[in-house]
C-alpha cells in the first residue's frame, strides 16, 4: 500500500489497483496533483464516487 495514502482511502487504492493517477486525473478533468492530495486526505462523498466511477470507466475500456 501506499504509505502516503489515508487509510480510508484504501479501498480506492485497491480498486484502481495499476491505473496511474494521471490516467484517472485525466478521466476527471483535474490535474494529476488532485488526485494525490485527494488521497492523502478525508474525501467528500462526491469526491469519493467521482474517483471510482472513473476507475470503472477505466477499466470497462482497457
Amino acid at each position: 500500500m501506499d504509505t502516503k495514502v489515508l487509510p480510508e482511502n484504501d479501498p480506492i487504492l485497491k480498486e484502481k489497483g495499476e491505473i496511474p493517477y494521471w490516467e484517472i486525473a485525466s478521466r476527471l478533468g483535474v490535474h494529476v496533483n488532485t488526485i494525490r492530495n485527494w488521497m492523502k486526505s478525508s474525501m467528500s462523498q462526491k469526491q469519493r464516487e467521482m474517483v471510482l466511477e472513473a476507475i470503472k470507466e477505466i477499466k470497462e475500456v482497457k
